[in-house]
């Protein structure tokens, strides 16, 4: 039992070291890098099991235990974690500030080909899911920044997130980057706009997977760290 729950851990291991890496790195489809990431869960939570066990009947911890229940219980911790948290999110993959009328990808669309999301916006049921999990997310109103000030500062938000530009275009005061997600290395194209509202400006947001139903809310997360730096 104290093998067979070894031999698990490592292919608990395997199946969640290669499931970002290999997606990253296109020697697979994204959708089996999800479910390697999805299936280190109850692979790692079987060898912790057994792990525990075998220790039980021993009545002692060998290094191989040792090793097998953190293995596993790191394992079991991180996926479960981020699973936990993909669930709690809103099934949608396209953020907005202005679900109304939503910043419109220019530049970024001859980059997301035909196996992508489309770049429309999908209308009430999405803006209505974004309502639910997201109600925070809004316009941000400058009120002393006429439009060129805004666009700068705009500017500054999306380098200090780390977008790659792909478009500036202070006179549409339209900013347009692409955003790459940590483990999966997936892309989400994101436009900023701004314009003129009274003596100051408006600025909007979007932010849109490239593939994927849902998003984990990280284009929530991306959304709302921008306002807060160009706040």
């Amino acid at each position: 039992m104290k093998r067979a729950a070894w031999i698990l851990a490592v292919v608990a291991a395997g199946a969640f070291l290669s499931s970002g890496p290999g997606t990253r790195l296109g020697w697979f489809g994204y959708g089996i890098g999800l479910r390697l990431f999805a299936l280190t869960l109850p692979i790692a939570l079987l060898a912790l099991l057994l792990a525990l066990i075998a220790v039980a009947r021993a009545k002692q911890f060998t290094p191989m235990s040792i090793l097998t229940v953190g293995v596993s219980a790191i394992l079991v911790i991180v996926t479960g974690w981020h699973i936990a948290v993909a669930f709690r999110t809103a099934p949608i993959h396209d953020i907005t500030t202005d679900p109304n009328d939503p910043p419109r990808l220019v530049a970024a669309v001859a980059l997301r080909g035909s196996q992508t999301n489309p770049v429309a916006y999908e209308g009430r049921k999405t803006a209505e899911w974004q309502r639910r999990f997201y109600p925070d997310i809004a316009p941000l109103i400058l009120a002393d920044d006429v439009p060129a000030d805004a666009f700068a500062r705009a500017m500054r938000a999306a380098d200090a997130e780390g977008l790659n530009l792909i478009a500036t275009e202070p006179a549409e005061g339209r900013i347009e980057g692409t955003a790459t997600t940590g483990w999966f290395g997936f892309k989400d194209d994101v436009v900023i706009r701004v314009r003129p509202d009274g003596h100051g400006s408006r600025i909007d947001i979007r932010s849109v997977s490239r593939v994927g139903r849902g998003d984990a809310g990280e284009n929530a997360r991306r959304v709302r760290a921008l306002l807060r730096l160009m706040r």
